[in-house]
């Protein structure tokens, strides 16, 4: 690099195509994030058309997962393309592209990436609430409670795009605190369904010694328990898979800050592999719910019969 891009920025935002091996692994990134963006982009994209276009999935936990896909879409359609052009400007050493791409990819990714944590969590919370009160479900939690709890937390997204830009060290800090506290109630939430489900299949092993009178009862709640099981498990596997691709930032934040300044190439480094280890999850979530769910399953069979 020249020594004006060298007296522009300062760390973190290190120039590294001067090193052959971080040279070869940003490449690489850039071919991996740019074939990501399109298998992104373009499942995510039918999942939340055929969410949106299939009356009998107009529901509460299905609005939250098109909101989960929503973000995910975005990553594939902003943020990875950013990131790529922001790698491959710090290769060319195009350091007026590099400092724009760097401050907008900055904002893009805390904003999507907080909507995708927060949409998570929001699910599980929905589950718990399905399965607690059953009865009154449909009452307390409605299609348009779910759209306002996705408008919320894209604010919430947003806030935290900007605290980013404007106080980095600061913005950290609040948003690893928020997202303790959300993980612990995630964590609670499923603690409290699986509670909740044993306590369920108790009390139907208990109505099959009662005389045959009651066994209407068990053949009714058999396989409602059954299908909210699995529909539990399925987003037990969408969330175990979303913090485990991200939950890696917490401990690199707390690294980073103990090195106190040093290993500044190894930590930018870092941070872009964490990217696009993170990016990932959103290509991979298409095929999840195509795997685990199957009303979206059958459901996006019939959009892509009706479009061919």
């Amino acid at each position: 690099m020249n020594s004006s891009c060298e007296r522009q920025f300062a760390p973190p935002y290190i120039m590294i195509a001067s090193n052959h091996i971080f040279l070869q692994l940003v490449i690489f990134l850039c071919i991996v994030n740019s074939v990501a963006a399109l298998v992104s982009t373009a499942g995510n994209f039918i999942v939340v058309v055929t969410i949106w276009r299939t009356t009998s999935l107009h529901c509460p936990s299905f609005v939250l997962l098109s909101g989960l896909a929503l973000s995910d879409l975005a990553v594939g359609l902003i943020s990875q393309p950013i990131f790529v052009v922001f790698n491959s400007a710090d290769l060319y050493g195009n350091c007026d592209l590099f400092y724009v791409t760097s401050n907008v990819h900055g904002y893009f990714s805390t904003q999507l990436l907080s909507v995708s944590f927060f949409t998570v969590s929001a699910t599980v919370v929905d589950r718990l609430l399905a399965l607690k009160f059953h009865l009154r479900y449909r009452e307390l939690v409605t299609v348009r409670k779910a759209l306002f709890c996705l408008l919320l937390i894209w604010v919430i997204g947003n806030f935290f795009a900007i605290w980013v830009l404007i106080d980095r060290p600061n913005a950290q800090i609040g948003i690893i605190t928020l997202a303790v506290v959300v993980l612990f109630i995630t964590a609670v939430s499923y603690v409290k369904i699986s509670r909740l489900i044993r306590h369920h299949q108790n009390q139907i092993a208990n109505q099959f010694q009662v005389p045959q009178r009651g066994q209407s009862c068990v053949q009714t709640s058999v396989p409602n328990m059954a299908r909210y099981r699995k529909s539990v498990r399925s987003l037990l596997y969408i969330a175990g898979f979303f913090c485990v691709s991200n939950i890696v930032w917490v401990f690199w934040v707390i690294a980073k800050n103990l090195v106190n300044g040093n290993y500044e190439e190894e930590n930018e480094l870092a941070m872009r592999i964490l990217f696009s280890v993170t990016y990932l999850n959103s290509c991979f979530n298409p095929f999840l719910y195509c795997w685990r769910i199957k009303e979206i399953r059958q459901a996006m069979k019939e959009q892509l019969r009706n479009l061919f």
